[in-house]
């Protein structure tokens, strides 16, 4: 919501029915979308099979360092490990804005951005590696997003969630991946490119009509837009093609009808003027493993 003195704002008796209805809406709208990120796991669905490939990813990678380095002494191996995580971290926040909460971010994904990327430079089609880089530079965007107000800071946040892009992009050249393409149009939608990404993921959606992660994506763009009508529709296929809870879509798309219909007609009351001048639009929100990695 745009900013504005609070005089003009006024107290509860000043505002108006409209301000008022819009004001809660946008507020149930804005907790929805900061909950999100930690939704995630409900949309992981069974990722065993992912998380076990990735262990054995990672301990291949040891082993053959373990065979690699078996002549070096245990001080040796250790300094080399601080010395490449040192650098790695370096480039990682290299550039980062003058922005505690920006820096603050950029050393919390540091370690993962380098453990991916160091196996990516001995295996450039490493699958794992290309999908946690994209995922994890998707989830550090988002939340960048969230605290840059500067030009720099957005240009900072966008950069990160365009590198996200690249590794969806790397991904879906050696495979393709319908999970995988959902979070790149994701990706897309956090970038601005918003009836691009609503035209794209309805593709996906219509074309495999039986994937509920692309109907429950697609009424989540609807609902950001306040299209009602099409966000209903699309999270009610979504619900229907997860009929067994599978993907925890299901439960997820009808916790979204429920609040759609309690406030929506509150939406219906309000004015076109009063609609637009509020310029209540809720925050992109749906980073992380929005896919049944089964299905990857």
């Amino acid at each position: 919501m745009a900013n504005k003195p609070n005089k003009e704002l006024g107290g509860p008796r000043q505002m108006s029915k409209g301000t008022k209805i819009v004001i809660g809406i946008f507020a149930v709208i804005m907790a929805l979308s900061m909950m999100l990120p930690s939704l995630a796991p409900i949309f992981a669905g069974d990722s065993n099979s992912a998380d076990q490939a990735d262990a054995q990813d990672a301990q291949d990678t040891e082993n053959t360092e373990n065979a690699d380095d078996s002549q070096k002494t245990d001080d040796d191996a250790k300094a080399s490990e601080e010395s490449a995580t040192e650098e790695t971290t370096d480039d990682v926040t290299a550039g980062v804005p003058d922005n505690d909460t920006l820096k603050d971010l950029a050393e919390q994904n540091a370690d993962t951005v380098k453990k991916f990327q160091k196996r990516l430079e001995e295996d450039p089609n490493n699958l794992a590696a290309l999908l946690n880089l994209g995922q994890t530079y998707m989830n550090w965007g988002y939340s960048a997003q969230y605290s840059s107000s500067t030009d720099e800071e957005k240009a900072y946040s966008n950069d990160l969630l365009n590198k996200s892009v690249e590794y969806f992009d790397r991904y879906l050249a050696i495979q393709d991946s319908d999970a995988v393409e959902v979070q790149k149009i994701s990706a897309q939608y956090y970038l601005g490119k918003t009836q691009e990404s609503v035209d794209a993921m309805k593709k996906i959606a219509e074309e495999k009509s039986d994937y509920p992660l692309a109907w429950a994506h697609l009424g989540l763009f609807y609902e950001w837009q306040y299209d009602f009508t099409n966000a209903l529709s699309a999270y009610q296929k979504a619900a229907e093609t997860d009929a067994n809870n599978e993907y925890g879509v299901k439960s997820f798309a009808e916790e979204h009808i429920a609040s759609i219909n309690s406030y929506s007609a509150d939406f219906s009351k309000l004015t076109n003027e009063e609609l637009l001048g509020t310029n209540a639009k809720p925050q992109a929100g749906l980073p992380g493993v929005i896919a049944n990695n089964n299905d990857i």
